[in-house]
């Protein structure tokens, strides 16, 4: 019984996105703080501590019609579970529209995110592959 206060044995967590139907999003928040949304564009925004101002996550938006028309017939491909890999092909795919560099500098952010915390995207639902 004395493993149970072990985390290491309890089992691991993996950050994961989460999907959102309804607003067709996916998002990730690394901390359960007070936060503010603060949108960049209409595919990101950033998720901050109301505390020090610091982003903690990010929403993706417009996630189906992406997903559907670049990976719908790749989903096994592990790179696309990655989350720093889909906002990198969002950056590509929407190019020099992000010219201002306050926008650079949250799609920066969001991939930093992604990656020091190797966010996942472990379980497409269903409605996003209709």
């Amino acid at each position: 019984m004395r493993d149970f206060d072990n985390p290491y044995t309890v089992g691991s967590y993996k950050p994961s996105a989460i999907y959102f139907q309804d607003s067709d999003c996916l998002e990730y928040v690394r901390c359960d703080v007070p936060n503010i949304y603060r949108r960049v564009d209409e595919f990101l925004t950033l998720v901050v501590s109301m505390e020090d101002r610091e982003p903690i996550g990010f929403t993706l938006k417009g996630f189906r019609n992406f997903y559907s028309r670049k990976y719908a017939t790749k989903s096994k491909v592990p790179e696309f579970r990655n989350l720093v890999c889909l906002i990198e092909e969002i950056v590509e795919e929407i190019g020099n529209d992000i010219f201002q560099e306050d926008k650079r500098k949250a799609y920066r952010k969001a991939i930093e995110i992604a990656k020091d915390d190797e966010v996942q995207l472990t379980d497409i639902p269903r409605q996003a592959h209709a």
